[in-house]
C-alpha cells in the first residue's frame, strides 16, 4: 500500500495519506460479499437475550420515572452540567475509541489515551470496547447483508436496538468466524476491560457520577443519580444507535450510491459526530469520518483524535487524499451531491453554525424539561 507520511507542527504527530494507487486494496478489506440485501428470514425467530431485554426494560422505565422527577424537582446545575460533561466524555470515548482506533485502526495510541477511551467508553453501558470492535468490524465487512449483526435489512427497530434483543443468528456467527480479531485479544488494557467489564462499569458508570455531586455540592442522591446514571446513559446510548439506524436510511449518497449508509447532518448532530456514514463506508480508516478538516464540521471525536496528536498522544492519523474522494466519487458517487470545497470564508461561517446547530441537537433533552418548568412557573435549578 503507498502511503505517504506528512509531519504536522510537532514530530509527535503524523498524518498518513492514503493515495489513489491503492484505494482498491484499502477498500476490499472492509467490502462484503455479493449477497447484499437478502434477509434471513429465521432472524426474529431466533432466542430471545432475555438478559439484554430486562436490563432495557429497566432503562426504558427507570428513565421515564427519572425525567419526570426532574421537571417537577429541584436540583443543582452543577449536576446536570457534570452529567453533560461526562455524557459527552463517553460518546467521545466510544467514537474515537471502540470505533475509530479499535474497530478501523484509524490512528495509533499511547496507553494513556487508550486508558481514557476504556474507562468512558465502559460507562456507555454499551458493552466492552472489544464486543463493540468486533461486531463493527462484522458490520463493515457484512454490511446490510445477512452477515451484519446489525443488518438495517431486517428494519429500523431492529438495526437501532433489536439487534440487541436477541441472540446472534448463524449467518453472523459464520461471518464473524472469518474475521481476525487476534490484536484486540492481544491488547491487555482492551482485555481487561473485556474481562472485567461490569465491575468497571457500575464502579465508572453507576457508583462515581453520583457520589461526586453528592460530596461535592451536596446534591440530593436520587437526583444525582437519575440526572448523571440514568439520564446520561439512556440518551448516549440512543445517540449511539442512530448510526446503525437511521443512517442506514436516511440521508445522501454522495461517494456510493450502491450501499444503504447516508450521510445526514441531523445523525451528525445527534450522533455526536458519527452521522456522515456514507463517507464513512466507503473510507472507514479515515480517522475524521468525512473529507474535510476536523473543526469544518461538528465533528467532536475527530477533533479530540487532532488535539490528542498535537500533545502526542495519538500518532499516524489515516486520512483520504482529496484525489482518492474524488476518484471515488466519480466513479460510484452522486456527484451532483458532492459538496466541493469552497472559499475559507464560506467554511468558517458554515463551521460556526454547524457546530453551534450539533451542540444544540445533542442537548435536546434539555428542553422539554426548560420549557415544562418555564410554562408551570417552577424553579428551574438551585
Amino acid at each position: 500500500m503507498v502511503l505517504e507520511k506528512h509531519k504536522k507542527r510537532s514530530d509527535k504527530q503524523s498524518s498518513i495519506v492514503c493515495e489513489d494507487d491503492d484505494i482498491q486494496k484499502i477498500e476490499t478489506i472492509y467490502d462484503g460479499d455479493n449477497s447484499r440485501f437478502n434477509v434471513e428470514q429465521s432472524a426474529w425467530k431466533r432466542p430471545l437475550k432475555w438478559s439484554n431485554i430486562i436490563i432495557l426494560s429497566i432503562l426504558h422505565i427507570a428513565f421515564i420515572v427519572c425525567y419526570v422527577d426532574v421537571c417537577i424537582s429541584l436540583f443543582h446545575i452543577e449536576t446536570a452540567v457534570f452529567s453533560i460533561v461526562i455524557g459527552a466524555m463517553s460518546g467521545i470515548a466510544t467514537s474515537a475509541g471502540s470505533h475509530r482506533l479499535w474497530s478501523h485502526r484509524t490512528f495509533e495510541a499511547k496507553w494513556p489515551l487508550k486508558l481514557w477511551f476504556l474507562i468512558f467508553q465502559a460507562i456507555t453501558m454499551n458493552g466492552s470496547a472489544l464486543s463493540y470492535a468486533r461486531d463493527h468490524r462484522t458490520h463493515h465487512k457484512y454490511s446490510d447483508t445477512d452477515g451484519d449483526p446489525k443488518n438495517p435489512t431486517r428494519g429500523l427497530f431492529y438495526s437501532h436496538i433489536g439487534w440487541w434483543l436477541v441472540k446472534k443468528t448463524e449467518s453472523v456467527k459464520q461471518a464473524g468466524r472469518k474475521l481476525d480479531f487476534s490484536d484486540l485479544y492481544e491488547d491487555k488494557l482492551v482485555y481487561f476491560q473485556h474481562k472485567f467489564y461490569i465491575p468497571i462499569f457500575i464502579l465508572f458508570g453507576m457508583i462515581i457520577p453520583t457520589v461526586i455531586p453528592v460530596i461535592l455540592w451536596n446534591e440530593d442522591p436520587w437526583s444525582s443519580f437519575s440526572i448523571c446514571v440514568i439520564l446520561r446513559i439512556f440518551v448516549v446510548l440512543h445517540h449511539l444507535f442512530t448510526v446503525n439506524s437511521l443512517a442506514h436510511y436516511f440521508g445522501y449518497r454522495p461517494y456510493d450510491f450502491r450501499i444503504l449508509p447516508a450521510d445526514h447532518r441531523f445523525v451528525n448532530y445527534i450522533s455526536f459526530g458519527e452521522g456522515l456514514h456514507n463517507y464513512h463506508h466507503v473510507f472507514p480508516f479515515d480517522y475524521r469520518i468525512n473529507d474535510r478538516p476536523q473543526w469544518e464540521l461538528f465533528n467532536p471525536p475527530g477533533t479530540f483524535i487532532h488535539t490528542c496528536a498535537l500533545l502526542g498522544l495519538a500518532y499516524d492519523l489515516k486520512i483520504a487524499s482529496p484525489a482518492v474522494v474524488k476518484g471515488v466519487v466519480s466513479r460510484r458517487g452522486v456527484r451532483a451531491l458532492y459538496d466541493p470545497i469552497r472559499s475559507l470564508k464560506f467554511r468558517v461561517m458554515n463551521a460556526i453554525f454547524d457546530w453551534i446547530f450539533g451542540i444544540s441537537t445533542a442537548l435536546w433533552l434539555i428542553y422539554p424539561a426548560l420549557f415544562f418548568k418555564l410554562a408551570t412557573q417552577r424553579v428551574i435549578y438551585i
